[in-house]
């Protein structure tokens, strides 16, 4: 007789919750947690000056306004730009519409570069009682880059 073991599906919130909010930032996390994620993933970098900051990518590139890689950026410079308007811009451009590049001080928090002590005190706050098992990635995408959350992502 074989016995079916019984598993309940994890929800794990790649990058916050990315369809909803720009990837890596405070607002993608907040809303993961309150559409009642499992769990959330994350990629840390190290920037010039030693913070550990929540960035996917190697470079700035894609998900700001500004350019360079992290590691060569300090964190004041990575907290001048603008890690959320991409998002709607993507949004836009699917309709045919175009966006400039505006900073949005009412979003500035939620937006803004996100640093792993920061994402910390959200879950701690939000009372989660998550297991973060973390590992480096495989291969290794750049200096000092760690993954944490998911083990199969």
């Amino acid at each position: 007789m074989t016995h079916a073991r019984q598993h309940r599906i994890q929800v794990v919130a790649h990058r916050g919750a990315s369809e909803e909010a720009p990837e890596h930032t405070l607002a993608a996390y907040r809303k993961a947690i309150e559409d009642g994620a499992d769990a959330l993933e994350c990629d840390v970098r190290l920037t010039a000056d030693g913070h550990l900051v929540c960035v996917h990518d190697r470079r700035v590139n894609r998900t700001s306004n500004g350019r360079g890689a992290v590691s060569a950026l300090e964190l004041a410079d990575l907290a001048a730009l603008d890690f959320g308007s991409w998002k709607m811009r993507e949004a836009l451009a699917a309709r045919g519409e175009e966006l400039e590049w505006e900073h949005r001080p009412e979003d500035r928090e939620e937006t803004s570069v996100l640093t792993l002590e920061r994402l910390l005190e959200l879950v701690a706050d939000a009372g989660a009682g998550w297991n973060w098992p973390s590992r480096p990635s495989t291969p290794p995408a750049g200096p000092a880059r760690w993954r944490s959350g998911c083990s199969s992502c």
